[in-house]
């Protein structure tokens, strides 16, 4: 290590040189780079990690500048790589971490790749189509998935949760985090939403704008997800399963219920590996197009 082992002292009082030596020989993906992903990456360069691939294929626009850790005053816009700006955050903090930009979205053979590589995966979302895919992908290759969401549901209610999904113990689905209704929208063709603008008389679209996000609710939640990510690996306990913050009452709740019966998600997907065929995600060009468009 490029600067001995004294930059990890604090750590290693905490969690011993072996939890360390766990975290350094630890290998992330973060898919999501943004409000949520810059400072969960910018922990997990600070407790030492071995590699960060970081997925992203959104560029820096001028209303990320109130959130985005690592991102400074005169990067331009247009122009700034999401992951570029996350890559030299992680370079300028500790250099002893590897850090993988991946420009792409998560529906990429690229992304997929890194995911599967990856010892612990952390998914940092706004939309449930994408969350409920990478979940997924991770139950059918048994990947520790650790999912963050901030939320401000309506007015006076703001927080968000922190899910965590590992050794085969429940996923998303089953623990009812995910809304099937936005997942089924998500993926639906061209074809199918104009049947259902049809019949419902508006477009869904219209219904959705970009609600209030702000840095201290963000660093929260992924302060919550480096938490548990940290227990996980070095052994300090057991990671909570979900973990809800209310930021309106300043609480934290952590749910004891367990996770559905007869998931189909965990019981024909988990573990499956390519036999589950997620990768059948990455041929739906309509997702991909959509992707594209501003």
């Amino acid at each position: 290590m490029t600067n001995g082992a004294s930059r990890y002292d604090r750590n290693i009082l905490l969690f011993g040189k072996d939890g360390q030596e766990k975290l350094r020989a630890t290998t992330v993906a973060v898919v999501g780079c943004g409000g949520l992903g810059s400072p969960l990456i910018q922990q997990l360069a600070l407790l030492g990690v071995g590699k960060v691939s970081a997925i992203d294929d959104e560029e820096l626009d001028e209303t990320n500048r109130n959130r985005f850790v690592g991102a400074r005053h005169d990067d331009p816009v247009p122009g700034s790589k999401k992951v570029d700006l996350v890559c030299r955050l992680v370079n300028e903090i500790n250099p002893d971490v590897v850090v993988d930009p991946i420009p792409d979205s998560l529906l990429t053979e690229r992304a997929f790749s890194a995911i599967k590589a990856a010892d612990f995966v952390f998914g940092c979302f706004d939309d449930d189509g994408p969350r409920f895919i990478l979940n997924e992908l991770c139950s059918a290759y048994s990947k520790p998935y650790i999912d963050l969401a901030s939320d401000v549901p309506e007015a006076g209610r703001y927080g968000g949760r922190v899910c965590v999904v590992r050794n085969g113990d429940g996923c998303l689905i089953c623990l009812d985090v995910v809304d099937m209704r936005d997942v089924n929208y998500y993926l639906a063709s061209e074809e199918q939403r104009k049947s259902e603008r049809e019949i419902y008389g508006i477009a869904r679209e219209a219904l959705d704008s970009k609600g209030p996000s702000v840095a201290p609710i963000n660093a929260v939640v992924s302060g919550l997800a480096a938490m548990e990510f940290m227990v996980a690996v070095t052994g300090l306990r057991e990671p909570c399963r979900l973990l809800n913050y209310n930021g309106h009452l300043g609480t934290v709740r952590v749910s004891r219920d367990d996770p559905a019966a007869d998931c189909y998600t965990c019981t024909h997907v988990g573990g499956k590996g390519a036999e589950a065929n997620v990768e059948r995600y990455l041929s739906m060009s309509h997702l991909r197009e959509r992707r594209r468009q501003p």
